[in-house]
């Protein structure tokens, strides 16, 4: 599997139009409810909102990640957010990349690979920057796909 099989510009919402972490995470289940993913988000969304589920933020990046009986193989949705998000991350920088992973139940664990695989992507030199200057999804999606040329060796079964 490459990043861009599962983040491309169907899968990109540029801008993020949210400026908190809940509209945030609502911003990205609509997009999958809008593209026919999910039937319903109203459950998905307080689970992934309550105390009970630990959302990773640091340095700039927020993910999201959990199972639905929903969905047939493991979906992903980048939000992207030019003056960034409180998403109170341990080094208290506001996140300007927001990811959600939705996985099938019978593979609970394949959000484990993907977030390695964005994580060697969003940790390359002027990636993040490059990022934030992008004018549209296309211009996104051609970013993430010069960087998989590059990265060959990268791709995860």
């Amino acid at each position: 599997m490459k990043l861009s099989d599962k983040i491309n510009k169907k899968t990109i919402i540029y801008p993020l139009n949210s400026q908190v972490r809940e509209d945030a995470l609502q911003e990205l289940l609509n997009h999958f409810q809008n593209n026919k993913y999910l039937k319903e988000t109203k459950k998905l969304f307080s689970y992934l909102n309550s105390n009970q589920f630990k959302t990773m933020a640091r340095r700039g990046v927020a993910y999201h990640y959990h199972t639905s009986l929903e969905v047939k193989e493991t979906l992903a949705v980048l939000g992207i957010s030019a003056d960034g998000i409180n998403y109170q991350s341990t080094d208290g920088l506001p996140c300007n990349f927001i990811l959600l992973i939705l996985e099938p139940m019978k593979n609970p664990n394949s959000h484990r690979k993907f977030i390695n695989m964005f994580q060697e992507f969003i940790k390359t030199s002027n990636i993040k920057s490059e990022l934030l200057k992008a004018e549209s999804n296309d211009d996104i999606e051609k970013i993430i796909s010069e960087w998989e040329t590059n990265n060959r060796n990268l791709d995860i079964e």
